[in-house]
């Protein structure tokens, strides 16, 4: 009936999801700075979207998440890059603790797809994630464990992993 209906109708869910969230519920922006393979530095900003869903798991606790738009960038002495990103991340977290878990799996464009001996060949990379953070009022603190790679669609698929420390801001 719509031809190419199919086609716009993901583009369209997508924005309807990043541009919704729950009521009393605030956007936050994070940046975050750490290591990487091969002696990476690497620097993120990132403007998060808290989801409308939410789980209770018992009485105890919840399984919430929110959207991640991000900019990341990566560099040594000779080289960088810079990354566009996505990530939908999944929070858990005990029920009037400032502590909580946190993980998820996204997508990322980057400029290259060489830096520091390593080869990543494709410029499209999977940002998977698992970490832990504190959150108390507007502000929160985080450590997380990120590891881009290409899943193997091409080869060498060597990989990079970071360890990066965050802060995040609570925009009200």
């Amino acid at each position: 009936m719509f031809a190419g209906a199919g086609r716009t109708c993901l583009p369209v869910a997508l924005l309807m999801l990043l541009f919704s969230a729950p009521a009393g519920a605030a956007d936050r922006l994070e940046l975050a700075v750490g290591k990487g393979s091969e002696q990476l530095d690497a620097a993120r900003l990132a403007w998060q979207r808290p989801w409308i869903w939410q789980q209770a798991l018992g009485e105890n606790a919840t399984v919430t998440g929110y959207h991640a738009l991000s900019v990341n960038h990566w560099w040594n002495a000779h080289e960088s890059i810079t990354t566009l990103g996505y990530s939908p991340i999944f929070i858990y977290q005990d029920n009037g603790s400032p502590w909580y878990f946190q993980g998820g799996i996204g997508l990322a464009y980057l400029s290259d797809i060489r830096i520091g001996g390593r080869i990543l060949s494709t410029r499209f990379q999977f940002e998977d994630q698992i970490g832990i953070g504190w959150q108390h009022r507007q502000h929160g603190l985080g450590l997380v464990y990120r590891h881009y790679s290409n899943a193997g669609i091409e080869k060498p698929n060597h990989g990079i992993d970071l360890l990066l420390f965050s802060y995040s801001l609570t925009l009200d």
